[in-house]
């Protein structure tokens, strides 16, 4: 029987079901939007359905650690299919059929044209057909599954981690699937390769997922942000001298001091000192005199030196003068009324110094 068309017109589900009527062994290939699918259809029902290839299937096989490498391998070289080995591990069947039920709901989703292709088998067909209804009522149910499973992880290849903490439980049960998930999470993992690992479907490994972060048991991780870095400032009243910022090296032990690579905002540069508005304190001054000083304090910008006039001068150096001699003669006459002869000799010393310096003046 040669059979295409385009997926828009005749339903995957309707082909499917003509021939699995028909009784004869073929293979839908199915082309859509970045899918190639097939679809393996046994004399009573599907074998085999995947979007992936052969070797894709026998690494996923090898992952789920149902069948071991020399079993795969002799399944590759054909030395025996899957079908006469895995009658006795029902698990490796339900990794099948998980595949199966997947890609169907794929294909039915993306699939646009397909083409029949008569008495092509696979080496990796379940060894029991599965139920044609019981398929498609699987992959109808997929996408309300899938709108849950993407409330609680909205994208596959986000990590999840343990979840450290578990409120008031003091224990937890796990089953089994649960546990195959968290064997695989460690410091944390993807939900693609939880699946790639576990050798299941993304759908697969997404539901049990899923499952345990609603549990609390694992956790979705949240992207790292890296912590935005302190903006340190310098203070208001200070300003950077250099274009750079300093660097600490054995070079700069022997540079300047630090203080003087500042300037404050509306003062001199730090290289020239700085004169602070009350005065130092004096050793051996009072503090009052200190005081007294601080208050007489003048401008240093302005000259102390003031040109006296002709006139003041001479007043006050006869004024000077006259009040010198009259304290010098006064002291004089009380001297000589003393009988003490030794002193004549000081007395003319002294009178001999004021008639220079009278002359003088």
């Amino acid at each position: 029987m040669s059979l295409s068309g385009t997926l828009g017109f005749v339903p995957i589900d309707e082909v499917l079901r003509l021939l699995t009527r028909s009784g004869q062994e073929s293979a839908v290939e199915v082309n859509g939007r970045g899918l190639f699918g097939r679809i393996f259809v046994g004399k009573r029902g599907i074998d085999l359905a995947t979007t992936v290839k052969d070797t894709e299937i026998h690494r996923l096989l090898l992952n789920s650690g149902y069948l071991g490498e020399d079993m795969l391998r002799r399944i590759t070289s054909g030395e025996t299919t899957f079908a006469a080995v895995a009658g006795d591990t029902p698990e490796a069947v339900g990794v099948i059929r998980e595949m199966t039920v997947e890609s169907i709901y794929r294909i039915s989703q993306g699939g646009e044209e397909f083409q029949v292709r008569e008495s092509v088998t696979n080496p990796y067909a379940s060894p029991k057909s599965f139920d044609l209804d019981e398929i498609l009522r699987d992959a109808d149910t997929r996408e309300r599954e899938w709108e849950k499973i993407l409330e609680v992880i909205p994208d596959l290849r986000e990590t999840v981690t343990f979840n450290r903490y578990l409120e008031d439980r003091d224990e937890i049960t796990v089953k089994s699937d649960d546990w195959k998930v968290l064997s695989v999470v460690g410091s944390g993992t993807s939900v693609s390769e939880i699946g790639d690992q576990l050798g299941v479907s993304d759908f697969w490994a997404a539901s049990v997922t899923a499952r345990l972060v609603k549990y609390d048991l694992l956790r979705v991780a949240e992207e790292a942000q890296a912590p935005e870095p302190e903006q340190v400032t310098e203070p208001d009243d200070y300003v950077w001298a250099g274009a750079e910022m300093p660097t600490f090296s054995d070079e700069t032990a022997e540079s300047e001091p630090a203080a003087e690579s500042y300037e404050t905002a509306e003062s001199e540069p730090a290289a020239e000192s700085y004169e602070t508005e009350e005065p130092e304190e004096l050793v051996g001054v009072s503090a009052e005199e200190t005081k007294d000083r601080a208050e007489d304090h003048v401008d240093p910008n302005q000259s102390w030196w003031q040109e006296p006039s002709a006139a003041d001068d001479e007043d006050e150096v006869e004024e000077d003068t006259e009040a010198f001699l009259e304290k010098v003669f006064s002291e004089l006459e009380s001297s000589e009324s003393e009988p003490d002869e030794g002193h004549g000799l000081l007395r003319r010393r002294r009178m001999g110094t004021l008639r220079d310096f009278s002359s003088d003046s």
